[in-house]
């Protein structure tokens, strides 16, 4: 498992690699962004931006989540049809999260995928999503949502353990700019043009010029 909890973007623009090309169209998605559409604040915007700059790179992007069953949950999905994001998978729910199951199905609905996101899920979704990681081969990238990735109690094993093959970003606290959005999109892109995880990460951050930081 690789896990970067805190980076600095020393110099080039993230958008200078993650717009300017048209969608891609013809193919299954190669790219699955999952996440709470109705989340209020940073984490609902963080998955809907993190898709949108994927797709701008003219990937194929699927966006696997829950969107209100009300006008805002409209607006979420025309949000996404406008950025030519595919939403099949989005659950219309008054619910706070995404169900394992539904989950589960979404990846095996997608089985082209190359690479999946998951936007600070709760920890029961990181067993399913590593286990189509391991079956597919896709590039597994994992949000944090809390120290272990995970709302899970503290005092069961860390929900993260699970996907011992994934990339781990602590998000910072806000991304008014987009930048680390950015940064996950421009990372996702390269898993799904066929790089292993490791590469993928190091071309990403010598691209963006990206320094780790230690707390």
């Amino acid at each position: 498992m690789c896990t970067f909890e805190r980076w600095y973007l020393r110099t080039r623009s993230v958008t200078a690699f993650v717009t300017g090309l048209a969608p891609a169209s013809g193919r299954l998605a190669g790219v699955i962004v999952v996440g709470f559409l109705g989340a209020a604040g940073d984490p609902g915007r963080l998955a809907l931006e993190i898709a949108r700059r994927a797709a701008g790179t003219g990937a194929s992007v699927e966006m696997v989540g829950v969107a209100t069953p009300d006008a805002a949950g409209d607006a979420r999905l025309l949000e996404l049809a406008s950025a030519d994001i595919g939403h099949a998978t989005v659950v219309r729910s008054a619910a706070e999260g995404l169900e394992t199951a539904d989950l589960d199905l979404a990846l095996r609905y997608l089985p082209d995928v190359r690479a999946i996101v998951l936007v600070a899920p709760d920890g029961s979704l990181i067993e399913p999503a590593a286990s189509a990681s391991g079956w597919s081969g896709a590039g597994l990238v994992i949000i944090a949502n809390g120290r272990d990735g995970s709302a899970a109690d503290s005092r069961k094993p860390r929900a993260i353990d699970a996907a011992p093959q994934a990339i781990v970003l602590d998000p910072p606290r806000v991304d008014r700019d987009g930048t680390f959005a950015g940064l996950v999109a421009a990372l996702a892109t390269r898993l799904d043009a066929g790089d292993d995880p490791t590469t993928a990460w190091q071309s990403t951050v010598s691209a963006l010029a990206v320094d780790a930081v230690r707390p």
